[in-house]
């Protein structure tokens, strides 16, 4: 399978991630059970392999930023998934990893003028919000306010990615 592919295939699961993760937004926190559980799996899948296709993308071009970005975000995803260690949740600490990773990405997103400008001012904002609405009490709607936005800025970058590489034949 050739890179132009593989990077393609990520911004088609960049699009997914995206629309699930603001469609997840709305879910209650404390929902819980084997539908919601997939759901989130999924979706954390997605972002996963987004973020695989967003820095196969613009790696060159975003320098340091995107490399430490993607290597963060990548890593905090993976703390969320693995949810417990001995008893103590780590979604917390995956989240903290992912959005600095995310906000890293965003800088060398920006730095590397591949995607549009606007997606890496989604992601910022929506790490400044998220974090309003995750710790500041009265302020849980901004949270899911921040999902929102998160996700349409991943479905954005995703769909650049497709029309960007669309054009493009297969390399490896």
């Amino acid at each position: 399978m050739s890179s132009t592919t593989l990077i393609r295939l990520g911004g088609l699961a960049a699009v997914l991630a995206g629309i699930l993760r603001a469609a997840n937004s709305f879910l209650p926190t404390d929902a819980s059970g084997g539908a919601i559980s997939i759901l989130y799996l999924l979706t954390d899948l997605f972002i996963l392999f987004g973020i695989f296709g967003m820095y196969g993308f613009q790696h060159q071009e975003s320098g340091l930023w995107g490399f430490f970005g993607f290597l963060l975000a990548t890593i905090g995803i993976v703390i969320i998934r693995t949810g417990t260690l001995d008893g103590v949740s780590l979604y917390s600490i995956g989240a903290l990893t992912f959005s600095i990773g995310l906000s890293l990405f965003a800088v060398g997103s920006w730095r590397a003028r591949k995607l549009p400008k606007w997606v890496s001012s989604f992601w910022l904002f929506s790490v400044i919000v998220g974090i309003f609405g995750y710790f500041v009490a009265g302020f849980s709607p901004l949270f899911i306010l921040s999902g929102v936005i998160f996700g349409i800025a991943f479905a954005g970058a995703g769909f650049k990615i497709g029309s960007a590489m669309g054009g493009e034949k297969n390399s490896n």
